[in-house]
């Protein structure tokens, strides 16, 4: 039977005397074959057996049916005179503990079981993979699992998550350097995180939000630890501030009056809008553009003729070699239809169009200068790039006109995406909507301009640059951002070191997100102390 033995992977010294199949599942017939046993008491060797007894065990399934184990142990005579333990039962502690009514690894399928799904999922679960169990069971299980060791944890992650949303809230706490939940505290208290804190002598960083709770923690807990402000909470505090900033420059700039007009001889000057400002196209391209709409305007005049002459849209299609939708869009308009203006990918000059502008009718007229100032700001275009857009300003006036039109489909809950993304990766049609709004309000482009220097700090960890960055927010007078500022200054340690280190609380939200999945799981039904077992051990 040493095959069935290896089949149902039984410790050393074990042999299967009988299997029967029943209508419920398998019963497995097994004896300890093992010469001799040590006393638990005094640990001494003996091969004195006094007699044989069974134990009825339940086991893990077998493909997909019920295992239960008849299992017969021996008792052995303890030789040792000075031992008190005169008889005793022979252990297994590799398969089955004492006085146990199931397998040590039917236990652990329970344990995980119960883990991932928790109480009565978890019941109903084990049924179907043949585990009849049930909750209070599953629940015992989770809950007999010991605590993780305590080992020391020097990069520490932490943030709060809602027990109960709005009411009650607790502590989440993540060592940065294995990834893993080391604990969980029942509050989000500063005297409870710090207890926590004191009991961690190896701690060197800990990275948290802008709550001043945990900060308060961390300087009583663990004075000798760099605290370092999450980023991403930084930044949303700024994006919140030039958000309340861009909803009072909008209702600004919808009520304010309309411009003067324009004196005789600025009306007599041509004059191009900012936003059709465009280089020059070069003449090669412009014969290409002119032959293709020569080439179209003389297809549609052939279908209009095919038309006329009853042919039917598919078929004039098929003639003239384009899609029956074009000759359709064709025979309902009126004249030929020029082609739609298509979104075209961006250039780096655009958002500086408006710098470049101010110093065009400041009387600057050298290119290379201009290009040169641009580029100390950020701009990664050509000199000869530059050149072509100085041209047309050469035979015309551009300005800058206001359309409050265009505002106004904006709201500063969406128009704040278009201060905070990427210029880079904005279309035409956003970048020239950013330029309006900057074109609009000076407060507004300089805040854009505060803003962009504050992200391009974060994105490059150059938390160097931030006593100069606090500087031109005082100088601004935009109170929205003097308020930030103000703020940063009572965390200014923190918020350096969180712009300047590369550790930030990504991992710490991400096992917020995987507690809230364990939390739902037992519908709001659980304790703290289940909730925390399930999170420690987490499959």
């Amino acid at each position: 039977m040493m095959e069935e033995a290896s089949l149902l992977s039984l410790p050393e010294g074990m042999r299967v005397e009988q299997i029967q199949i029943t209508e419920h599942g398998l019963v497995i017939a097994v004896e300890a074959s093992h010469p001799t046993s040590c006393c638990p008491l005094c640990t001494q060797s003996s091969d004195s057996i006094k007699t044989h007894y069974r134990r009825t065990l339940r086991d893990a399934p077998c493909v997909g049916r019920q295992v239960q184990l008849i299992l017969t142990v021996r008792k052995f005579y303890c030789r040792n005179p000075y031992c008190s333990q005169k008889v005793f039962t022979e252990r297994l502690p590799s398969f089955v503990e004492p006085w146990a009514r199931m397998t040590i690894r039917c236990c652990q399928h329970i344990t995980s079981i119960g883990l991932a799904t928790c109480g009565k999922g978890g019941a109903r679960l084990a049924a179907r993979l043949g585990i009849p169990t049930t909750r209070p069971t599953i629940l015992r299980r989770i809950m007999a699992l010991p605590d993780i060791s305590g080992s020391s944890v020097v990069y520490l992650g932490i943030d709060d998550f809602s027990l109960r949303r709005g009411y009650r809230f607790g502590t989440i706490l993540v060592n940065l350097e294995s990834h893993r939940v080391v604990d969980l505290l029942p509050d989000r208290r500063a005297e409870t995180a710090a207890r926590w804190m004191y009991q961690q002598p190896d701690l060197a960083v800990i990275s948290r939000d802008r709550g001043g709770e945990y900060a308060s923690a961390a300087r009583e807990g663990a004075p000798q630890a760099i605290q370092c402000a999450d980023r991403f909470h930084v930044v949303k505090n700024l994006t919140e501030a030039v958000q309340v900033l861009l909803a009072r420059c909008q209702a600004e700039i919808l009520t304010e009056k309309k411009p003067d007009e324009p004196s005789q001889d600025e009306q007599n000057k041509p004059f191009i809008s900012i936003e059709e400002w465009r280089p020059k196209i070069p003449a090669h391209i412009e014969r290409v553009q002119r032959a293709r709409r020569s080439e179209r305007s003389a297809r549609y005049e052939q279908a209009v003729e095919l038309n006329r002459l009853g042919k039917p849209p598919q078929e004039i299609a098929r003639i003239l070699g384009v899609t029956g939708r074009t000759i359709q869009r064709w025979l309902k308009a009126d004249t030929f239809p020029d082609a739609k203006r298509r979104r075209r990918r961006p250039g780096s000059f655009e958002i500086y169009a408006s710098y470049v502008l101010s110093r065009w009718q400041a009387g600057e007229r050298n290119g290379l200068a201009i290009y040169r100032e641009i580029k100390e700001q950020g701009y990664d275009g050509s000199e000869r790039t530059v050149y072509r857009y100085l041209e047309p300003l050469k035979q015309a006036e551009v300005r800058a006109s206001i359309d409050v039109h265009r505002l106004q489909k904006w709201t500063a809950n969406t128009a704040i995406w278009l201060f905070v993304r990427d210029p880079e990766k904005l279309d035409e049609i956003e970048r020239e909507d950013l330029a309006a709004f900057c074109e609009a309000s000076a407060p507004l482009k300089k805040a854009y301009d505060l803003l962009q220097d504050f992200l391009s700090m974060v994105h490059k960890r150059e938390g160097q640059r931030l006593d100069a960055w606090l500087v031109r927010v005082a100088e601004s007078e935009l109170p929205e951002l003097q308020s930030f500022a103000a703020g940063v200054e009572k965390d200014k340690d923190a918020v350096q070191a969180g712009l300047t280190w590369a550790i930030n609380n990504g991992m710490v939200e991400g096992h917020v997100t995987k507690l809230k999945l364990i939390k739902r799981t037992m519908y709001g039904r659980a304790g703290f102390a289940l909730l925390r077992q399930r999170v420690l051990h987490a499959v």
